[in-house]
């Protein structure tokens, strides 16, 4: 069944956290692209954590693919890396004890979130960057826990963007354990000119083992 991004989007309640698994692919490039000209033109507040340099990159291969993103209405929380890219740019301090780093990141998120007047759409990039220096069973459950406390809150919408690939490489416990507290799984494969989507857990039961796509061809050949 083919569906549009907003579509997609409205399935999804505010509160929710959604776990978005993709392999080697252009499913961030057009994500963002997407989420983007859905925020921008829905008056929908548009919050990017971008984890070491993940939206630059990102950001480098639409221009490769020919695609215009406007950020410049995004909140922007930026931890390691260098490049500032995207709309309002908050720094958030990098610290390889997950208690410092999400204290740090609690604080810069409050003082934004706190100002916008509906729900926010919160795509998060580079996450895989950031586990990686998580150095053991217990530190992983921290930063885990960290994250688990904003599952629930109606301010956002949450998409994490994971790649199977590099979340594969770390502790085999890590993968199911993020699966786990998403309130929804959503797993994309790509093709020339569409995405398939497929939805392996949902708080919508009638949706789980659904499968929809979406068609980008022609936003891939300029269009909108």
């Amino acid at each position: 069944m083919e569906v549009t991004v907003s579509e997609l989007v409205e399935l999804v309640r505010p509160g929710e956290t959604v776990v978005v698994e993709y392999e080697t692919s252009y499913v961030p490039e057009f994500a963002l692209k997407f989420l983007a000209d859905y925020t921008r033109k829905n008056g929908v507040p548009f919050i990017i954590d971008d984890n070491f340099d993940s939206l630059y990159t990102i950001l480098i291969h639409c221009k490769m693919l020919g695609l215009d993103v406007d950020l410049s209405h995004a909140y922007v929380f930026k931890t390691g890396g260098r490049r500032e890219v995207g709309g309002k740019v908050t720094r958030v301090e990098f610290h390889p004890d997950p208690r410092v780093l999400l204290r740090n990141y609690d604080r810069a998120f409050s003082e934004v979130i706190g100002t916008l007047e509906k729900p926010a759409l919160n795509l998060v990039l580079g996450v895989e960057s950031l586990l990686y220096f998580v150095r053991d069973v217990r530190d992983f459950y921290r930063f885990l826990l960290g994250i688990q406390r904003y599952v629930g809150n109606r301010g956002r919408k949450s998409f994490y963007l994971v790649h199977t690939g590099l979340i594969s490489s770390l502790p085999a416990y890590v993968h199911p354990e993020l699966r786990r507290l998403a309130t929804s799984v959503w797993v994309f494969d790509s093709y020339p000119t569409e995405v398939k989507l497929s939805i392996l857990r949902s708080p919508d039961l009638d949706l789980v083992g659904r499968e929809f796509t979406i068609d980008v061809g022609g936003v891939s050949r300029g269009g909108s």
